[in-house]
């Protein structure tokens, strides 16, 4: 990982890994950005649909909080 980066690994942080509802690792880059489209090509209801009727994959678990922060100070 890079300055700025933050990741969500399943063997490293099982229960923010959980609550975010992930299927695999995950890396957060702040030092780039990009603005995306609100269509469904990149924001649709999953299929079981865990949050009710909208887009909304999961939640940051709050021991992931300081680690985020960090990384976004860092970019």
């Amino acid at each position: 990982m890079y300055r700025g980066d933050s990741a969500i690994l399943q063997l490293n942080h099982p229960h923010a890994y959980q609550l975010a509802n992930l299927s695999r690792d995950i890396k957060f880059s702040f030092r780039k950005q990009d603005l995306l489209v609100y269509t469904s090509d990149w924001f649709s209801v999953p299929p079981h649909a865990p949050h009710g009727q909208s887009p909304k994959l999961g939640t940051l678990h709050p021991c992931m909080m300081i680690a985020a922060q960090a990384a976004f100070d860092a970019s």
